[in-house]
């Protein structure tokens, strides 16, 4: 508004009278109502050549207000030091205006702060660590006509606060502080007067976002193979390893892979090849180490067992499945080993060669030796029969082990006797057979199962009792001729089956005694072809031989 003189004055619009009253960082307006942004300071009788009250009493108000706040102001006999006297008056009401220092009643309106951080506000380490305790200092300036008292000056992390102080900043000056940030991957976020307690010019220039670099730490893991894990002498492995960063997942980098002290390889992933050499058997650390340029690096290791490899055994084999007693047998054990086999005809091994018997009794050889190849030449002894197991056992230097085997037959010969109750036999007649069974060294077959046939049909089962006899009864056949007998013998010793046969003769005799025959001087016989009607319904040509004599 404007005023005619400093003192004793009316007041008008601005530019009514000569003087205006300016105020910075203000806006004002003359209407019957005050807006929410702004406030009535005075009020005016008239627009122009005007007395003037207090804000509420005459009816045309004149508003004022920041850009940020209605404008407080209050008429009293003195201002406070946050307040500036815009103007004096004789009364609250109906009142003449002059300068501040002219009537005791003052126009006094409240003064406000500029709370200011920008880019020039903040001090920090140069790439600090991630994961460690940095400081960032800050500059908190007062552009404002008041000063600030209690400004809370808070530090965020991703919308987390971390850190945060109170400061007391003078008008047109500035004050320090610091946040304590442990370094990470994210942006930080310093807001002076977060809350908006205290009121300002300028609400929009208190905060401020910074991008601080950080030297980030590689972090490698290896995957595979896992910890404490074992592999043997000689075994290509896998080594596989992940690098990460603290804030990337594919961060540029090297990884080099140790076995004890000694580099192996220098990939994520490597294939690897365990040496043979003694020296790497049993616990041992491998590692991987990753590097890269304004990293720090990183290392990860872990513990793998290394076995020795036990000697192969590639074969056990004999050259026959089975041997009579008193015969030979070869018994053949081909081995190798990665480590003590220069070549597959070369080995520096320890082989034996045992063989259990059908009793359980063992019996060791020391084999012989054609390179790789070990054998023995055993003579199948008389006792006991049965199956036998040949064990081939083979050591290594490192005193490991392996035992593979193979199994054989090892029998004796059998004799069958076979007896007949009869020379001959009618058709359908009983017939009884019986005989012993043993072996070459005399030991009878005990409880062996007996089958007897006649011709191709078997017409009798039976077994051999504890000194080898056997005797069986059957009915002979319904046609008469002559059958091969067959009596064969299973021995439960070794499945072996023994067979002897005889002739079992099925014919008819009317007459004399063929002995008395014999006997006679003089005989004369003569044979008749015919036809014969057997029991079983056949009819068979055969010859009737009739002999006479005395």
């Amino acid at each position: 508004f404007s005023i005619k003189s400093h003192q004793n004055s009316h007041a008008g619009a601005c530019g009514y009278y000569s003087y205006n009253i300016c105020c910075d960082q203000i806006y004002s307006y003359f209407n019957q109502t005050c807006n929410i942004s702004t406030s009535p300071i005075l009020s005016f009788y008239q627009m122009n050549n005007s007395h003037v009250a207090r804000g509420d009493f005459y009816d045309l108000k004149l508003c004022a207000g920041y850009l940020t706040y209605p404008i407080e102001c209050e008429i009293r006999s003195s201002c406070y030091e946050d307040e500036s006297c815009i103007i004096s008056l004789y009364s609250d009401v109906n009142s003449h205006v002059a300068e501040c220092n002219y009537y005791s009643n003052k126009l006094c309106c409240k003064q406000l702060s500029d709370l200011v951080i920008n880019s020039s506000s903040f001090e920090y380490e140069d790439r600090p660590v991630f994961g460690s305790w940095s400081r960032i200092n800050i500059t908190v300036f007062n552009d404002g006509d008041a000063n600030a008292y209690n400004a809370n000056v808070s530090c965020y992390e991703n919308g987390r606060l971390f850190d945060s102080k109170i400061v007391n900043v003078s008008k047109k000056s500035y004050s320090e502080t610091y946040c304590d940030w442990e370094v990470s991957c994210n942006d930080v976020l310093i807001k002076v007067d977060p809350l908006n307690e205290i009121k300002e010019l300028n609400e929009t220039n208190n905060e401020f976002t910074l991008l601080i670099p950080i030297t980030e730490i590689l972090n490698v893991s290896i995957l595979y193979p896992l910890n404490n894990s074992s592999f043997y002498r000689g075994e290509e492995i896998w080594l596989n390893s992940s690098v990460t960063s603290s804030c990337s997942a594919f961060p540029p980098h090297e990884t080099y892979w140790y076995f004890e002290n000694s580099l192996i390889g220098t990939e994520d992933s490597i294939k690897w090849q365990i040496p043979l050499y003694d020296s790497v058997l049993g616990i041992k650390n491998i590692t991987a180490f990753s590097n890269s340029s304004g990293y720090i690096s990183s290392s990860s290791s872990i513990f793998i067992n290394i076995l020795n490899n036990p000697p192969k055994i590639l074969r056990v084999s004999t050259n026959v499945s089975e041997v009579e007693s008193g015969e030979g047998i070869n018994i053949t054990c081909r081995v190798y080993d990665l480590e003590d086999c220069q070549s597959e005809s070369n080995c520096n091994l320890n082989v034996n060669i045992s063989i259990l018997d059908a009793n359980n009794n063992w019996n060791n050889f020391t084999a012989n030796k054609i390179g790789n190849t070990f054998y023995i030449d055993y003579t199948a002894p008389y006792s006991p029969s049965g199956e036998y197991k040949a064990y081939c056992i083979v050591w290594d230097s490192e005193n490991d082990y392996s035992i593979n085997s193979t199994t054989f037959l090892v029998w004796q010969n059998g004799t069958i006797i076979i007896n007949l109750n009869s020379s001959y036999y009618l058709w359908n007649s009983g017939v009884k057979v019986y005989g012993n069974a043993f072996r070459k060294d005399k030991s009878y077959i005990q409880e062996a199962s007996v089958d007897i046939f006649a011709g191709n049909i078997k017409v009798c089962n039976t077994t051999t009792n504890m000194e080898g006899y056997y005797e069986c009864e059957f009915l002979s056949p319904k046609q008469i001729g002559s059958y091969i007998l067959y009596v064969h013998v299973t021995d439960t010793l070794t499945g072996k089956v023994f067979t002897n046969q005889t002739l079992l003769v099925i014919k008819f005799v009317y007459g004399d005694k063929e002995e008395n025959m014999k006997r006679a001087e003089s005989v004369n016989c003569d044979e008749i072809p015919s036809l014969i009607l057997n029991p079983d319904g056949s009819i068979k040509r055969v010859y009737v031989k009739v002999c006479v004599w005395r």
